[in-house]
């Protein structure tokens, strides 16, 4: 069965294909939040250039976020598309878990997510499984609960670098694999291959709201 893996959550986005055969193959889409105008002809130049078609699509796994709020919209409204078109079937997928996923076997895992301006999404992980909610935090605020935590913590997502410069070396906390610091539909893909499907009214993208002073 040919998976497709869609990430329009952060720029860049992209879009991934996979298969039981070892095809494994992704492609970024044009830098900037212009995934509207790219998602869908970026897939079938990814598909062209493997030999496929959109017929031989047989499951869409999207990343359901969090991230931009009209990226997510973008990306979920493609998939219930192509899945309604093509009778595929749609998964939606948790992009911290995707995150996460990608630290390998770290016992404490941090993911952490650009927003806008100085704000982040982050989530705390005890091995794979999640041990807090996904919360909105500025960087400095962030920062400061990453100097206090002694023990190590591994730090993964698109602003765990930037998250990490501000840390100073302070407390445990260390940077995860480079595979590990950027968005990824293959990453995506991976997981939506091994999750139940879901019917196209269930799956709604995860907007967290911010709770500042």
């Amino acid at each position: 069965m040919l998976v497709v893996g869609l990430d329009t959550s952060e720029s860049p986005g992209g879009v991934a294909l996979l298969d039981e055969t070892g095809l494994a193959a992704e492609r970024a889409l044009p830098e900037g939040l212009r995934h509207a105008e790219h998602l869908l002809s970026t897939l079938d130049a990814l598909l062209d250039a493997c030999g496929r078609t959109r017929e031989e699509i047989g499951r869409l796994c999207v990343n359901l976020g969090p991230g931009s709020f009209t990226g997510l919209r973008i990306g979920l409204s493609a998939a219930k598309g192509m899945a309604q078109a093509r009778k595929a079937e749609l998964v939606g997928v948790d992009g911290t878990l995707a995150y996460r996923e990608r630290a390998g076997d770290e016992p404490r895992v941090c993911v952490i997510l650009a927003s806008r301006r100085d704000l982040v999404y982050a989530r705390w992980f005890s091995g794979a499984h999640p041990r807090t909610d996904t919360v909105m935090l500025r960087d400095a605020e962030l920062a400061t609960k990453l100097r206090l935590d002694r023990r190590p913590l591994c730090l993964v997502g698109s602003a765990a670098q930037r998250v990490a410069s501000q840390i100073g070396g302070e407390g445990g906390a260390f940077l995860g694999p480079e595979q590990a610091l950027a968005p990824s539909a293959l990453a995506v893909a991976r997981m939506g291959a091994g999750l139940r499907a879901a019917r196209l009214h269930e799956i709604e993208p995860i907007y967290v709201e911010p709770i500042l002073a």
